[in-house]
């Protein structure tokens, strides 16, 4: 199984041989999910005692496992937040599963380190962090929110030695559900604010909820304040600038969560509605979303990176040599994290080969997409627009259907291969949503989505 022989090598031939199909497929196959009863009597588990042979197994994957996995790269995926990676950073993807590379500490990874620390400073660049700013690459957003918030709460119990109060959170009605999660996993509160009628959180908004109900808020300790820069569901970003006074007049931590949105930096022409982002305290963009790169890779970024490290760095026998003479820096004291592998370079390796430049037009053409089909939308009777897109997202209605019409018309247009847009809820209301990441997606994909609603 550990040498490289005549078996290993098959593997290998059978393996980049598909890879290579895979990435030269155009148009990249939508393909949808199959049934229990499918896997049952199509793909028999094949874990045994005496193992199969290579092609048996592979063959169970590409003509059965791989047809049911939905691709996040096809340019008629536009449900959730797509991926769409370059081919360079896929393909170079490959090297670091190949060399398994590590990425834990500079000791181990100083190389791999090195060169994400690039990429981890070109993005602070963006934001317009300081030069002590520093962070890593970490598995999504959530573990990115999570790290943050930590991290916040920590510097908040330095302040507040005495204070007995519940610690909570305040966010947006419209933050990603990860902060919520985060905040169960810590063990505080959560502050829900209600979004303006523009579905954004700004500091008018929060004094007017918790001026409302002083008696119930007066029992929490507000550690941290979380602002999106992109929400998942809509596309908006909040008022960060005010928020980012509120966080300073108020001496609590400023976490921005621009997992989905914060490639827009690239553009000038949105660029303006991120006014404030370089103020916070910690932020977090995810390029396996809208910065073209592979799943799974987020980026964790801190004002202060030594204030991170104080909290997340890793104390042990065996660890601390780590901490020994150390050059650079240790991924690992930056996230709730330890083990982890170098999957910031494959973006490294895809900026470093296009330029920025190529992701800045990838970024506008995802931005004038969802212009187009917002401006198709206003010209038909039968859909109507809920608000203007902020970013690439765009949401509307489809006159006179319920819940159970986008479902069934979302279901019969994956069977056919048109498109993957799954409904969604904007309070008690069914919408459905367009998410414009792939440069790939056209004109003529969206002409025949919107025509398929009438």
């Amino acid at each position: 199984m550990h040498k490289f022989d005549d078996e290993a090598s098959r593997i290998l031939l059978n393996v980049v041989s598909h890879t290579i199909e895979r990435l030269s497929m155009d148009p990249i196959a939508l393909d949808y999910p199959k049934s229990v009863d499918f896997f049952k009597k199509n793909a028999p588990s094949l874990i045994n005692e005496e193992g199969n042979s290579i092609e048996a197994v592979f063959d169970q994957y590409k003509n059965t496992i791989e047809e049911s996995i939905i691709s996040v790269d096809s340019p008629r995926m536009l449900a959730f937040i797509p991926s769409a990676p370059t081919k360079a950073s896929m393909i170079f993807d490959l090297v670091v599963s190949a060399g398994s590379l590590c990425g834990v500490s500079w000791q181990e990874a100083s190389g791999a380190v090195w060169l994400e620390n690039q990429v981890i400073r070109w993005i602070a660049d963006l934001v317009g962090l300081p030069r002590d700013a520093g962070g890593c690459f970490v598995a999504g957003g959530t573990n990115g929110n999570l790290s943050s918030l930590v991290v916040a709460r920590e510097q908040y119990r330095k302040k507040q030695t005495d204070s007995t109060k519940r610690l909570a959170i305040l966010c947006s009605d419209q933050a990603h559900s990860s902060v919520k999660s985060t905040a169960k996993v810590m063990d505080c509160e959560v502050i829900a604010v209600p979004s303006n009628e523009h579905y954004r959180l700004t500091a008018e908004s929060i004094v007017k909820e918790l001026d409302a109900h002083p008696g119930k808020y007066q029992a929490y300790d507000i550690f941290a304040v979380v602002a999106t820069a992109g929400t998942t569901n809509l596309g908006v970003i909040d008022d960060i600038e005010s928020i980012a006074n509120y966080a300073n007049k108020n001496n609590i931590w400023l976490h921005v969560d621009a997992a989905y949105g914060g490639a827009g930096l690239l553009s000038d022409k949105v660029r303006e509605l991120y006014r404030g982002i370089e103020r916070a305290d910690s932020f977090i963009v995810d390029p396996h979303k809208w910065l073209f790169a592979p799943l799974d890779c987020a980026a964790v970024i801190y004002r202060n990176k030594h204030l991170a490290s104080e909290v997340h760095a890793q104390k042990a026998g065996y660890l601390d040599i780590l901490h020994e003479d150390e050059e650079g820096d240790n991924p690992s004291d930056y996230a709730f994290h330890l083990s982890r592998r170098a999957r910031g370079l494959p973006l490294w390796f895809s900026l470093s080969v296009y330029g920025i430049d190529a992701y800045r037009q990838a970024v506008q053409q995802s931005l004038d997409m969802a212009y187009y089909a917002a401006t198709q939308i206003n010209k038909t009777s039968y859909l109507s627009l809920l608000i203007d897109p902020t970013l690439s997202v765009v949401v509307f209605e489809r006159i006179g259907w319920d819940w159970q019409d986008y479902k069934n018309w979302s279901t019969d247009q994956l069977r056919k291969q048109v498109c993957f847009v799954v409904p969604s809820m904007v309070g008690d209301k069914p919408v459905l949503r367009f998410a414009f990441t792939n440069p790939r997606t056209s004109n003529d994909i969206v002409d025949e989505i919107l025509l398929s609603l009438k």
